[in-house]
């Protein structure tokens, strides 16, 4: 099992909430995110989009929800997990996973 704590990457984009990440399943807990278009749940490396795994699109940016980590991927080569806004480019949260 990682953890981490989910935190905004600017003044424009707060976000807070946990990371869990149990089995194949990656868990977003008590989230409040920055909404934006096009959300999208990524396990990363170094808090770098390229390169990542997507667990698909953001289902809500407030609340606890669940994503599938998919078939085969090694989930001890990520470190990170992003919320990335796929329209603009840009993260809007990131958890470092201990």
């Amino acid at each position: 099992m990682k953890t981490g704590t989910l935190k905004g990457t600017d003044a424009e984009h707060p976000a807070s909430g946990g990371v869990v990440i149990d089995g194949s399943t990656l868990k977003l807990e008590a989230v409040n995110i920055t909404e934006a278009p096009d959300g999208r749940v990524l396990l990363a490396k170094n808090y770098n989009e390229s390169g990542s795994v997507s667990c698909g699109n953001l289902k809500a940016f407030t609340g606890s929800h669940e994503y599938a980590i998919p078939a085969g991927t090694d989930i001890a080569a990520f470190d990170t997990v992003i919320i990335w806004c796929d329209q603009f480019s840009v993260p809007i949260g990131q958890a470092q996973l201990a």
